[in-house]
Order: C-alpha cells, then sequence, then structure tokens
C-alpha cells in the first residue's frame, strides 16, 4: 500500500474517532461554564439551606411550650363539666329508687356495686340489661371473735 493512501485512510480513521469526543468535549465545556455562571446562586442555596439547617435545630432542641388556651367548651350536664352523654365512670353512690342513671354510672344496692350499661330508671338487679353487677357482697360474719382466712 502507498504511503499518501495509508496517511490519508489513517487520517479518515482517526478523524471518525475524534469527531464525536470533540462534541462531548464542547458539551463538557459549556456545562462548565454554566457551572461557573451558577456558582454564586450555588452558594447562596447552601448558605440558606445551612442557615435553616441550624434554625430547625435550634427549635427542636428547645422545650416544648403550651399552646394558648382554647375556646372554653359547652356546660357540663348536671353541673359536671365534660360532654354530655359521653359514657365514664361517675359513682352516684347508693341506688335511688325512680332517679335516672347514665352509662358509666356506678351506684352500690344491697352491697353490691353495679354499672349502668345505658340510661334507665329502673333498678340494679331486677334481671334486666340496663345494670352489670361490678362486685357482689360477701358473706356477712356473724362471730365478731372468727376471722376470715
Amino acid at each position: 500500500m502507498r504511503p499518501d493512501v495509508l496517511a490519508e485512510h489513517l487520517a479518515t480513521t482517526i478523524k471518525g474517532l475524534l469527531t464525536p469526543m470533540s462534541a462531548r468535549v464542547v458539551a463538557l465545556e459549556t456545562l462548565g461554564a454554566r457551572l461557573e455562571s451558577d456558582r454564586p446562586v450555588l452558594a447562596t442555596l447552601t448558605a440558606t439551606l445551612e442557615t435553616l439547617t441550624a434554625r430547625i435545630g435550634a427549635v427542636e432542641a428547645r422545650p416544648p411550650e403550651p399552646g394558648p388556651p382554647g375556646p372554653p367548651g359547652p356546660p357540663g350536664r348536671d353541673g359536671n363539666d365534660g360532654k354530655a352523654g359521653v359514657p365514664g365512670l361517675r359513682y352516684c353512690g347508693v341506688y335511688v329508687s325512680g332517679k335516672t342513671y347514665d352509662t358509666g354510672d356506678l351506684v352500690t344496692a344491697g352491697g353490691s356495686a353495679w354499672y349502668c350499661n345505658r340510661t334507665t330508671t329502673t333498678g340494679p338487679g331486677d334481671g334486666r340489661p340496663d345494670w352489670t353487677l361490678m362486685v357482689k357482697h360477701g358473706r356477712d360474719l356473724r362471730d365478731p371473735g372468727r376471722r376470715s382466712a
């Protein structure tokens, strides 16, 4: 093969290999120039992020403080605070015949403690599902000198 043909063949091959690389180098240089022009913006963003991180850390390190009090709730039923109709436990003393008892009321009757399952005027221990026996009365001690085991 002649040297001039070989040289031209090598030049074409090398040019074909270098053209894509040249395009990539131009693209990288353009990106580098853009990044260089964005450097002040990135520095500002970094400083802002560092400031926010420090402020969040300071807030998280503080002990919690209660917020302002909310508005007062509605007055309670029968002079008791709280929401009417919400079941809870409330001891009402010895059962009084004819009195209305609500869910969650506790009474004593016949030496036993009873829980009111729903609003009722019936008495505990009559077999209705309005009341549940909580604590059954014990046996009376007949001999004061005798101790229970």
